[in-house]
């Protein structure tokens, strides 16, 4: 077994931990955005449950006009670059069934979502990161402050595993 440093704060020693919650966003010695993104799709499906339930007969402008408003954010997902595809993959499949069933649409699950998407005019799950990860992006590149604009053109940010999945996804 593999020791941990051990620290002490007046005289006492510091408990390790695997895991720690900092803002909500779990933190784990892995490093890994896995339980962040479960957490994430939890929170979806809790979420678009609770408008399928309480709005079941409201109308389709108002259904959509809700998945926009509570299921779009997704928070977090603009820090996350180390995960497994099978997070991301359910993540995306938490999206996509809570749209078919908020329309009634009962296809099955390896039927294409994107032309309910398309003809509701909603976007995708992959849209809607690009867009989140753009609204972070774009004040950015614009902001005249010296220190970000050190960190934007330093070396540090090409290399950083943020960026590089920022760059697969925006350009």
């Amino acid at each position: 077994m593999i020791g941990h440093p051990l620290f002490h704060l007046s005289g006492a020693p510091l408990p390790y931990t695997d895991c720690y919650k900092y803002w909500g966003q779990p933190i784990n010695s892995s490093l890994s955005d896995d339980a962040d993104i479960m957490k994430q799709t939890r929170s979806l499906y809790a979420r678009s449950n609770m408008i399928i339930r309480k709005f079941a007969s409201a109308s389709l402008s108002t259904k959509i006009m809700l998945f926009n408003a509570y299921c779009t954010p997704i928070y977090g997902c603009l820090l996350w670059c180390s995960m497994y595809q099978y997070s991301y993959r359910k993540l995306n499949l938490a999206y996509n069934d809570a749209f078919r069933y908020l329309l009634h649409e009962l296809q099955p699950r390896w039927c294409s979502a994107s032309q309910l998407f398309v003809a509701n005019n909603v976007s995708s799950f992959a849209a809607n990161i690009r867009k989140l990860v753009y609204s972070l992006w774009r004040p950015l590149n614009a902001s005249d402050n010296v220190l970000i604009n050190a960190a934007l053109r330093s070396d540090l940010l090409a290399r950083s595993p943020v960026f590089k999945r920022w760059r697969n996804i925006l350009f």
